[in-house]
């Protein structure tokens, strides 16, 4: 079954066709039958595609990706609700914020790891206005929209930041959002 992503021109590059169909398919039946275990919140947010010329438009199957991510996150609690209680819920997102704000209190330009001198990582100063900007949400509730945490792009800088432990960061700050949201 093919779905109705616009393509990238011929030599442009877009993710996979076949790949992002299966994905999309067993995403539906997922949802279909809540009692399958077949796709999680995580593993959408962790799913990636082959990049191939004439593929699908990166950014159309990303905002797709996206909105599934929070369809089944939003069930994934509910159900975590109905199931565990609302202490569970309240738990899980205890635990996560912890994590998060033991981040987030570090010193400024060195919340994370640094890749040495001689490669390049995150710019470690736009991080920091981003962890900033959590820690504001955090203390104070200032809104933070989670598509803007979401799409956060940070330059590449020699000595800046070790990629992995900031996409992981971003990863547990999407589901503090996911929770506050859905709970």
């Amino acid at each position: 079954m093919t779905y109705n992503f616009p393509m990238a021109a011929a030599k442009q590059n877009g993710y996979d066709q076949q790949q992002v169909d299966q994905f999309v398919e067993l995403a539906r039946v997922q949802f279909a039958d809540s009692t399958l275990d077949l796709v999680t919140a995580n593993l959408i947010r962790n799913t990636e595609f082959d990049l191939v010329p004439g593929g699908y438009l990166i950014q159309a199957v990303d905002t797709a990706m996206d909105r599934l991510e929070d369809a089944f996150a939003a069930r994934e609690i509910q159900r975590q609700k109905l199931s565990r209680g609302e202490f569970a819920v309240n738990d899980r997102l205890a635990r996560i914020v912890e994590i998060v704000q033991a981040r987030i209190s570090r010193p400024k330009r060195k919340k994370f790891s640094s890749v040495g001198w001689l490669l390049r990582g995150y710019d470690r100063k736009q991080v920091d206005k981003l962890c900033q900007a959590i820690q504001e949400h955090l203390d104070n509730k200032t809104p933070l929209q989670i598509n803007v945490i979401r799409k956060s792009i940070f330059s590449a800088k020699r000595g800046g930041y070790v990629e992995s432990q900031v996409d992981a960061f971003i990863d547990r700050v999407v589901e503090i959002l996911q929770i506050e949201k859905n709970r």
